[in-house]
């Protein structure tokens, strides 16, 4: 029997302004892309003052909201590839004609990058957002994403816990397939790994062909596909799903959202997990039973 790819889905394609997807929504909660140039207004690109300012960090050393993603996914590419260091992954991508590196994802600003946070600009469609504070690393995390040409996130997923995503990028092209939150059921959930455990990954992968013979329910999604150009930002409401897929070199920007919108839901999504947090922390701390003798 003959595969069937996501394309073959009937995918809607938006350019800028709100999505229109087939099936109504209320605008404020569609996707939108608006132009906006000004996240990195010097004249020293974002790039070469990574190299400049921050080229000595070491990235078996790196933290963040995901950091085991780039210290530890990746390290066998880069470790064939000579790579140690920050400056050594961006004097390579910078090449003319450079070998394939992975993608580096969820690079934190608050972490890592704190001299550069006060030179970021932020559109007014960010905000406002409570969240935006270095304590608040987990929920924010402000990041950014540097990849080559035919590199992308891969699985489908949702940000946790009912946050907004606002998305810029300041050089290159990337492709985002959405599903809308309605499509969850259909998109082959399971828990994620971290708290609060919940079913916020999919097992859909990438924008690749995707077999509708082993994801059937796919026929029941609406999927909506945008191209993010450099110089435009995406402003995606809370429990959107989403991949992405980059046309070209890219740098983007990132950070999760939470205002007066969302924060209710935030803080009961964080909430439901506490149970099992609470019955793993006491299952660490019980102690074991006595020896016979």
């Amino acid at each position: 029997m003959g595969h069937s790819g996501i394309s073959s889905l009937g995918i809607t394609r938006v350019g800028t302004g709100p999505a229109r997807l087939r099936y109504p929504v209320a605008r404020q909660e569609l996707p939108w892309v608006f132009e906006y140039s000004g996240l990195w207004p010097h004249s020293v690109s974002l790039v070469d003052t990574l190299s400049a300012t921050y080229g000595h960090l070491e990235f078996a050393r790196l933290q963040g909201s995901y950091g085991w993603v780039i210290r530890n996914d990746q390290a066998k590419n880069r470790e064939a590839l000579g790579i140690s260091t920050l400056r050594d992954y961006l004097r390579l991508f910078r090449q003319q004609n450079p070998p394939k590196l992975p993608y580096l994802m969820h690079l934190s600003v608050n972490r890592h990058l704190s001299r550069l946070r006060s030179r970021f600009v932020l559109p007014p469609e960010f905000t406002p957002n409570w969240a935006d504070l270095p304590g608040l690393d987990r929920i924010s995390g402000p990041e950014l994403f540097i990849g080559q040409r035919g590199t992308g996130f891969g699985p489908v997923h949702v940000d946790h816990v009912a946050v907004h995503v606002g998305f810029i990028q300041l050089e290159g092209e990337k492709e985002f397939l959405l599903f809308p939150p309605e499509d969850g059921p259909y998109l082959y959930r399971y828990a994620g790994a971290q708290y609060p455990w919940q079913l916020r990954n999919s097992r859909v992968y990438n924008l690749e062909l995707a077999s509708l013979d082993r994801f059937p329910l796919l026929r029941r999604t609406h999927p909506v596909s945008l191209v993010l150009k450099a110089g435009q930002a995406l402003f995606m409401p809370a429990n959107w799903w989403h991949t992405t897929m980059n046309h070209s070199n890219t740098v983007s920007y990132s950070i999760r959202i939470v205002n007066h919108t969302n924060v209710l839901r935030t803080v009961a999504e964080y909430a439901a997990g506490l149970p099992q947090l609470l019955a793993r922390l006491g299952a660490r701390l019980r102690p074991a039973g006595k020896l016979r003798h």
